[in-house]
């Protein structure tokens, strides 16, 4: 059985209540309450996925499953972290390297799962990962981003790059009333 989240205060019932976190929110975007917006909504997160994915197309060497399949692990590697206040804030920025030790390691099962990628391609990707340079086993066939990766000028640069195209979407959504901003000091009061 499906496990519901909470409404959130804003009243939906899919986003989670419970948020990782280390700073009260101010306010938060919500979504407008026309539906007319939906069209627009889409048209505009369609163009978002093409630039973002073009990023990662370069990256990749044109394989968009290698790229999901390194992003499983880097991101599988510090998530139990980023539950932790005191690993978040030692790793807020790339001003830290989250050595092989400070990473949970996943292994191709745990990838195709996440990816729905078949193993077998999953493992023939790990391959290609580790000669890359990419990852390091940590244990027999369990794999961490090598430390340091991600601190490299051209993965930086690729990584501000997103977050400009990530800033630039979210401004287009409020030019465009796709979402509103609700003050949540504003919205206490009433």
């Amino acid at each position: 059985m499906a496990r519901r989240s909470k409404p959130s205060p804003d009243g939906d019932a899919r986003s989670p209540r419970r948020r990782a976190t280390t700073v009260a929110p101010e306010g938060r975007l919500v979504l407008a309450e026309s539906g007319a917006n939906s069209r627009l909504f889409i048209y505009m997160l369609g163009n978002y996925i093409h630039r973002i994915e073009r990023e990662r197309r370069d990256f990749y060497f044109g394989d968009l499953d290698l790229a999901r399949v390194a992003e499983v692990i880097g991101a599988s590697g510090v998530e139990p972290g980023m539950r932790d206040a005191a690993f978040r804030a030692q790793h807020a920025t790339f001003d830290s390297v989250v050595g092989v030790e400070g990473q949970r390691a996943v292994n191709a099962t745990s990838i195709a799962s996440a990816t729905d990628i078949p193993r077998e391609t999953v493992r023939r990707m790990l391959k290609r990962l580790l000669k890359l340079g990419a990852i390091v086993e940590k244990g027999r066939a369990r794999y961490v981003l090598r430390p340091g990766m991600l601190q490299e000028p051209e993965r930086q640069a690729a990584f501000a790059r997103g977050l400009q195209q990530t800033v630039l979407f979210m401004n287009e959504c409020l030019e465009n009333g796709v979402v509103r901003w609700v003050d949540s000091r504003k919205a206490k009061r009433k």
